[in-house]
């Protein structure tokens, strides 16, 4: 079953069930609004799941999005959650981020069933809601990859232990993605991607000062280039170590993650930091962002870093300004994105 069968049968559940028992549905919303444009180089590629790319002209559409989310419960412990989403990057057709059928079993164990944001970074699930982070997008170096979703079931486990936050997340799932958006700006031809038998496992523990945050992901790749298979049942895997840190003001975020495809020799290592300063309403901040695949059998190579330095300011509890400056440094030889770069983004993002 597809994702629009899946979000259109539970955005029917949710009006069946609302017309019928006059069952409230909670409605939030958020939107970022973005305008930015490249000060050297031609392109600037600032969002590569959705290919948001700046060029020297200013643009609102790779960085502007808006979107809704609709929560009902249906139960005591049952619930349906639908959001959708526009992209300015994705001429702002609506997608289905979230769909999803949610059993609270207990205090500390739900279980959802349906699709999901793909939980390999610390901003995975937040990542379309740009108020929940400083940056005007998440480092664009680390959160890379062409799947961003599955459809299929987790269960979330939340144990206490005295002062200490945790939780635990297994899931399992698919995804298809018809003419992958990045695959295809990368190939120059249509690309079908299919990640099948996901399996992957989040832990997470966090004090006062701390977050520490873990994740696996293990699944089964087959590929289309062109209407022609390139790899099928290709074995894949995803390591990832989040740490942040508090200390009064300040604020350090930390991502590293590995990905391995064995059978076509790649390797691939992201990494992200980032120190922020929070004085009243302002929050300045500098980030450092890398990706590398190293050399393989054949050839291929990808390595491209980012310095970034910007500011929020949070003028109302539910608004806040931002300005960005991106410098992108592409040292792929085989493999380059789309060369040097250096961008200006300033932007608004709301939640409501």
């Amino acid at each position: 079953m597809d994702t629009s069968h899946i979000t259109r049968i539970l955005i029917l559940c949710l009006g069946l069930y609302s017309n019928i028992l006059s069952a409230e549905v909670k409605i939030t919303g958020f939107a970022s609004f973005v305008a930015g444009k490249a000060i050297s180089g031609d392109e600037f590629l600032a969002d590569y799941p959705k290919t948001g790319i700046y060029d020297k002209d200013w643009s609102l559409s790779p960085d502007t999005s808006v979107g809704i989310q609709l929560t009902s419960d249906i139960s005591d412990t049952t619930s349906i959650t639908v959001q959708l989403t526009n992209n300015g990057a994705s001429d702002f057709e609506t997608r289905s981020e979230w769909a999803y059928i949610n059993y609270q079993h207990s205090s500390q164990l739900s279980i959802q069933l349906g699709r999901k944001r793909l939980p390999l970074y610390y901003y995975s699930d937040t990542f379309d809601l740009g108020y929940a982070y400083n940056w005007i997008r998440p480092p664009a170096d680390n959160y890379t990859w062409q799947i961003s979703h599955y459809n299929g079931i987790s269960f979330i486990y939340e144990p206490q232990l005295s002062s200490i936050d945790i939780l635990f997340n297994l899931y399992f799932g698919r995804e298809d993605s018809h003419n992958n958006e990045l695959l295809s700006l990368f190939s120059g031809v249509p690309v079908n991607e299919t990640w099948k038998n996901i399996a992957g496992l989040v832990s997470e523990l966090s004090g006062d000062w701390y977050e520490i945050r873990l994740a696996h992901m293990s699944s089964q790749l087959d590929r289309e280039i062109n209407n022609t298979q390139s790899d099928k049942d290709a074995k894949q895997s995803f390591d990832g170590i989040s740490i942040n840190l508090f200390y009064g003001n300040f604020t350090f975020l930390s991502e590293f993650n590995f990905y391995e495809r064995s059978l076509a020799d790649i390797e691939i290592t992201t990494h992200m930091q980032s120190l922020a300063y929070t004085y009243k309403k302002f929050t300045p901040h500098i980030t450092r962002s890398e990706f590398e695949q190293t050399i393989n059998s054949s050839n291929g190579d990808e390595h491209h870093f980012t310095n970034s330095i910007g500011i929020r300011w949070d003028y109302k509890p539910n608004i806040a300004f931002k300005i960005q400056y991106d410098k992108t440094t592409d040292k792929g030889i085989t493999i380059p994105v789309l060369g040097d770069a250096e961008l200006f983004t300033l932007g608004v993002d709301i939640v409501y």
